[in-house]
């Protein structure tokens, strides 16, 4: 089961969710410490309105994580409870996007937690997914995903596409953008396209924080720590390696095949992996 819908903020002012077809509409309300969306509160009301579910992002700015999570929550009081809460991931406009990714999203979506129990999705682009280690982060909060296949206008996809490798430490996304050049009636212009892999039921799980955190398999490790086990036999072939991996199997084995390409990227990842944790697990 899946949901169609789309992602909005203050570009797309005066579209009324009743007449454009969606499941779902996740509405920006704020950005970093001083910008709120002109649009917000028309535009989440509305969706409301019109019966479909609602989403609500933030956008990073690369201000204090905390701060910017009281910024957040301080301007949708009326919406907590009633719509899932994002955090956007992305390099325009912060300064902190590539330099200290895991420890200031966890830090954001903790605050986040602490003061409404629920958890937020966190947006990101897939290679960012796999550019660091965020077990910490995925255990407890789920991944809205963005990748796409090329820039060329599309109705909604049931079956998007997406390239062969993992999505780091999430198993998998729950909710997949693929597109920015979406063209649905009852607006003329462009729309993210994004497809949640979930039930309506699920969606208002998520709203009311009642959903388990997801277990994940070797935590303290990142795909390159686990590659550099693969390539010295820790975890068998085949299907015992998937086994053994899990849910970390896809991006694990793309890892994988970009080491044994370039010896010098398997040397380095090795003797980054032994000063980590040491040779026990290789011999």
């Amino acid at each position: 089961m899946s949901l169609n819908g789309i992602d909005t903020a203050s570009y797309q002012a005066g579209l009324e969710p009743s007449r454009v077809p969606m499941d779902f509409n996740i509405v920006k309300a704020t950005q970093g410490v001083s910008y709120v969306n002109p649009d917000f509160t028309r535009m989440a009301s509305a969706t409301l309105g019109a019966e479909k579910l609602l989403g609500i992002y933030h956008y990073a700015g690369g201000n204090d994580p905390v701060k910017e999570a009281d910024y957040f929550l301080a301007h949708i009081p009326g919406y907590i409870g009633k719509a899932i809460l994002c955090l956007d991931w992305e390099g325009m406009q912060n300064p902190k996007f590539g330099k200290d990714d895991v420890n200031w999203c966890k830090k954001f979506c903790d605050r986040v937690y602490e003061k409404t129990g629920v958890r937020c999705f966190v947006y990101t682009s897939k290679s960012v997914c796999r550019a660091h280690n965020w077990s910490s982060v995925a255990k407890d909060y789920p991944l809205w995903c963005a990748q796409y296949a090329n820039n060329a206008q599309t109705g909604y996809q049931s079956s998007p596409w997406t390239d062969g490798g993992g999505f780091g430490a999430w198993s998998k996304p729950m909710i997949y953008q693929y597109s920015s050049k979406g063209r649905l009636s009852g607006w003329s212009a462009n729309l993210d396209l994004d497809i949640a892999f979930m039930t309506e039921d699920e969606w208002k799980a998520y709203v009311t924080g009642s959903v388990k955190p997801a277990e994940v398999k070797y935590p303290d490790k990142s795909d390159n720590d686990l590659a550099v086990e693969v390539l010295f036999g820790a975890h068998g072939n085949d299907e015992k390696r998937k086994t053994s991996l899990g849910a970390r199997y896809d991006g694990t084995q793309a890892e994988v095949n970009r080491l044994l390409q370039n010896t010098a990227l398997a040397l380095t990842a090795t003797q980054q992996y032994l000063k980590k944790f040491g040779c026990a697990k290789l011999i």
